[in-house]
């Protein structure tokens, strides 16, 4: 049935049975994501969905976070819960609307800077030994 031997990323994944299912149809990574919170009004937040998502599929195939990314600590949380990857698109984006090339250079440096600081403070040498249990959850 499959179209394609290529590689490829399931994203909008909000749940584990959604990650699940991209896993049993050969996904190779998920990308959690509320499209930016901009498509269905109520849509929960693409952090708070990750540990679930990361429980339900572990290590078989790579999850990829994309919403709600601002700061070098949003990526060591993103992490910490269980992305393998962080996308920082808008980031990027707003950098190359406003300094071009060296823009989008300096916008990488600044959130590597800003990990590194949270790394440090947290007493984590490397990113490869964040957890969930590095974060608290605040109740309301």
């Amino acid at each position: 049935m499959a179209a394609t031997r290529l590689p490829w990323m399931a994203k909008g994944v909000l749940t584990a049975e959604a990650a699940s299912a991209a896993v049993d149809a050969g996904a190779s990574a998920v990308l959690v994501s509320n499209h930016g919170g901009r498509q269905l009004d109520g849509t929960p937040a693409a952090l708070d969905q990750l540990p679930e998502i990361a429980a339900a599929i572990g290590d078989r195939i790579q999850i990829a976070l994309d919403s709600g990314i601002r700061s070098g600590s949003d990526v060591v949380m993103a992490l910490a819960l269980g992305a393998d990857v962080v996308v920082i698109g808008r980031l990027a984006a707003y950098e190359l609307a406003a300094a071009g090339e060296a823009g989008v250079r300096r916008i990488y440096q600044l959130v590597r800077e800003e990990m590194q600081t949270v790394l440090t403070l947290i007493g984590v040498g490397r990113v490869c030994d964040l957890g969930p249990d590095f974060l608290q959850k605040v109740q309301p």
